[in-house]
């Protein structure tokens, strides 16, 4: 499950964003903060992978808001929701790496832009649990690395395995028997150096995001 934070002292938007995430995104648990200070302290403990920024709260003005949620979380990814034209026009170019939207962006691009930032939280989630044989973190690079060595036919039977389908479900889906996926899943996870299954889908998920198609053509 992803944490994610709406911190917005508007009660109807709040709930409404918050409701439609949920009801969008099922692995993602949300919780709404009127205020900023709150929100802090409960980050403290339970530290959110996003949090979507109302910057027009009682705190401060927007300037302030935005610089103490940037300060106090430094390791979370922050959104800026905002309806007001000086935060967008102004502000917004001073955070070159934070997304600015505003709240009347129609609500497909809304959650197209949200979609692709928990994809970006959720690579970043699998990265930091592969660890190399000593149990340090896998750097980025190494992990290019060892999907370098498999085929494309064998990445198109990992991304299954990242989509947690056992063997008997790879083979119908792919018209293949199942000795065949067999096989292949064997060399896949000898030429990953992975100690299972799990942690070949942890590689595949940190190295390309869960919602690029890929092509599942065998010819």
């Amino acid at each position: 499950m992803l944490r994610i934070f709406v911190v917005d002292d508007h009660p109807i938007l709040g709930m409404a964003l918050r409701d439609l995430l949920i009801a969008r995104f099922p692995d993602l648990e949300v919780k709404l903060f009127s205020r900023l200070a709150p929100a802090l302290e409960h980050a403290r403990f339970e530290r959110p992978d996003l949090v979507i920024l109302d910057p027009g709260l009682p705190d401060g003005d927007p300037d302030e808001v935005i610089a103490t949620a940037v300060e106090e979380m430094p390791l979370t990814g922050l959104m800026v929701l905002s309806g007001n034209d000086r935060v967008l026009e102004e502000i917004a170019p001073t955070y070159p790496g934070m997304e600015f939207l505003s709240k009347s962006v129609p609500q497909d691009r809304l959650f197209t832009i949200l979609e692709s930032s928990l994809n970006q939280v959720r690579r970043a989630s699998w990265a930091q649990q592969i660890t190399d044989r000593s149990g340090n973190p896998l750097p980025e690079q190494a992990v290019s690395q060892r999907i370098s060595r498999i085929t494309d036919r064998q990445i198109i039977v990992l991304h299954r395995i990242a989509k947690g389908e056992s063997n008997q479900e790879i083979a119908r889906a792919l018209n293949l028997s199942p000795e065949t996926v067999k096989t292949h899943v064997r060399s896949i996870l000898a030429r990953l150096n992975a100690r299972n299954r799990l942690e070949a889908a942890m590689l595949y998920r940190s190295w390309k995001e869960p919602a690029v198609a890929v092509d599942e053509s065998l010819t």
